[in-house]
């Protein structure tokens, strides 16, 4: 057992590797980086989280930190999310002016503003209606202005 302080803060790094290279299984070595992790911020309760990271980092570059994967992953997950959703409704939205232009003509800037900036629930209510519909107005409503006529 190291009791002082400054002995822990230098061997810190030396345990987070061998934690790390362990040859045990994954969730293993994720447990006990979590159990070194928790006791550090017990035995060190005076020191930020941030300085007790770079305690862990000092010879482990932050990437390969269970904190930083935990990050690194979750943001890239909801990105990834994200942008898929937002893949899916311009890829409604543009199937909805193909099949507007294609049964009714030009379709005026208002509406094509009005399908580029709607929901992907509102896309797919339009998309179900495009049979039903007399015109663009029928379908996803009149103009805003007036001045959207003239378009």
């Amino acid at each position: 057992m190291i009791e002082r302080d400054e002995e822990l803060k230098a061997e810190v790094p030396k345990l987070w590797r061998a934690i790390q290279t362990a040859p045990i299984a994954q969730p293993v070595r994720d447990r006990l980086a979590e159990v070194l992790q928790f006791w550090l911020f017990e035995r060190f309760k005076s020191l930020t989280a941030e300085e007790i990271l770079a305690m862990i980092t000092h010879l482990t570059p932050l990437q390969e930190t269970r904190a930083y994967r935990d990050i690194f992953s979750k943001g890239k997950l909801e990105g990834k999310a994200e942008g898929k959703a937002e893949g899916k409704a311009e890829g409604k939205a543009e199937t909805l002016l193909r099949l507007l232009r294609r049964r009714f003509g030009a379709v005026p800037d208002w509406a094509e503003q009005r399908i580029a900036g709607a929901s992907g629930p509102q896309l797919d209510t339009w998309l179900d209606g495009i049979f039903d519909a007399d015109g663009v107005v029928g379908l996803i409503g009149p103009a805003d202005s007036p001045a959207d006529l003239r378009d």
